[in-house]
């Protein structure tokens, strides 16, 4: 059986469309047409009914769509790992890292890496921590960083470190001589927070709901910066991760310490249960545990 029939057949199957198969495969439609064609003619069967006016798989076709899908996910395990056996420092690996966090840790680790093993590809997605786990979840990336806890049993978990969240507010609002505050002291505060593709965003309302409240939330950005910059204009308060907030060097900004409950920063890596885990991401995953407490030390 031609594996790249197999693969063409289930992208037209998977987008019922040879157009938009063609454009996803980077093949002339003529082309894909025939090859799915002779993917028929080989098996002896008839995969989608071309009499039907709009596009439709017959009952073979459509097993082989639900089948079909696992089975090439696992013959394409089978070949990394034989190439992964004849050497075992080339490959790719593709990770989701929410900004947030990657300038605090992870760009160090990205250097060493890359240094380390010059022949591993490391691709990085900068997006927020809920499209990271999703995006695993999906077999979109091999490994995500994202904030404990949440629900879900998918994923294997390695913690990487815990810090604290605190309250960022302006030198010239009324809580900037506090040096600790609750969650129900910011009631009647406007917020600025990360939007809804960041872990923090869902944490956040959380915690106002357990203190009673829905908090008053004025605008929401994609930037950490951006935030912190509207904040030190007394445009409103935020919470972020201690070790972010001190990387903006303001004079203009107050940090205040959150009690009553705390609000942890548990940064851990997710791996989808059962995958294949390559040599590439265990070698990853090594580095990160081997690196973190020298680097954590010196905060």
């Amino acid at each position: 059986m031609n594996i790249a029939h197999l693969e063409y057949f289930l992208e037209v199957a998977k987008l019922k469309s040879f157009t938009k198969a063609s454009k996803n495969l980077y093949v002339c439609q003529s082309t894909l047409s025939k090859a799915v064609q002779q993917f028929e003619n080989e098996l002896n069967l008839q995969l989608i009914d071309r009499t039907s006016k709009s596009f439709k798989l017959t009952e073979k076709g459509e097993i082989l769509l639900e089948k079909g899908t696992s089975s090439l996910k696992n013959i394409h395990e089978i070949f990394d790992r034989l190439n992964e056996s004849l050497s075992l420092e080339k490959g790719t690996i593709n990770i989701g890292i929410p900004p947030v966090i990657s300038t605090i840790y992870f760009t160090r680790i990205a250097h060493i890496f890359s240094s380390m093993y010059k022949n591993i590809n490391l691709n990085i997605l900068e997006v927020g921590a809920n499209i990271v786990k999703d995006s695993v979840e999906k077999d979109l990336i091999d490994i995500g960083v994202v904030i404990l806890p949440f629900n879900s049993y998918n994923f294997k978990k390695y913690s990487v470190f815990i810090s604290d969240c605190i309250v960022v507010v302006s030198k010239h609002h009324s809580f900037a001589n506090w040096s600790e505050i609750s969650i129900s002291d910011l009631r009647n505060e406007n917020f600025i927070l990360l939007n809804e593709s960041y872990m923090l965003h869902d944490k956040i309302l959380e915690y106002c709901n357990d203190a009673g409240f829905d908090p008053n939330i004025t605008l929401k950005s994609s930037q950490w910066d951006y935030i912190v910059e509207l904040v030190s204009l007394n445009h409103g308060i935020t919470i972020l991760p201690r070790l972010i907030v001190k990387k903006y060097n303001s004079q203009n900004i107050r940090l205040i310490k959150i009690k009553n409950p705390e609000f942890p920063w548990n940064i851990a890596l997710i791996v989808k249960k059962n995958k294949y885990i390559s040599n590439p991401m265990q070698l990853f995953l090594n580095l990160c545990e081997e690196e973190k407490e020298k680097y954590f030390s010196k905060l």
